[in-house]
């Protein structure tokens, strides 16, 4: 869990501005020529989900959910969309997504790290969120 957050981390210094500029010109060339299009979208895919604006990182999961369906980018791209889900704090659907990646490849270091993250998360979340209940049930009962 440590190394995905320190991976996540250290993504959110990247000034991808510029590249996201460059990888979304590729991308709209690839379309226009029919050349190419599945590498530009994940190049513009990418550079879309090391950016912290949420429109940048849906649109970046969203790129990356047509991208799985290509059996060649299908492993980077489900990594990269529980990447994106996991920024959004989506993390149950990050799970999701890291169980169906671990399902094909069960040692990938990458999705292991991320998943515990977002079980740490998760069971974190969860336990305030049964205090917060039991909080509201004693209030409840001394009214």
């Amino acid at each position: 869990a440590k190394a995905a957050l320190e991976r996540l981390e250290a993504n959110q210094h990247l000034d991808v501005s510029s590249q996201i500029q460059s990888a979304r010109f590729a991308y709209f060339q690839a379309l226009d020529s029919s050349c190419d299009i599945d590498r530009s979208k994940f190049t513009y895919a990418w550079c879309l989900v090391h950016h912290n604006s949420k429109e940048e990182l849906d649109l970046g999961l969203s790129l990356f959910k047509e991208l799985a369906t290509n059996k060649e980018l299908r492993r980077e791209s489900l990594y990269y969309i529980a990447t994106a889900q996991f920024k959004l704090a989506q993390y149950l659907e990050c799970r999701r997504t890291l169980l169906e990646l671990l399902s094909t490849d069960p040692g990938d270091r990458q999705a292991l790290d991320l998943k515990a993250a977002a079980e740490e998360v998760l069971e974190r979340d969860g336990a305030l969120g049964l205090a917060a209940i039991a909080g509201a049930a004693a209030v409840a009962g001394l009214a």
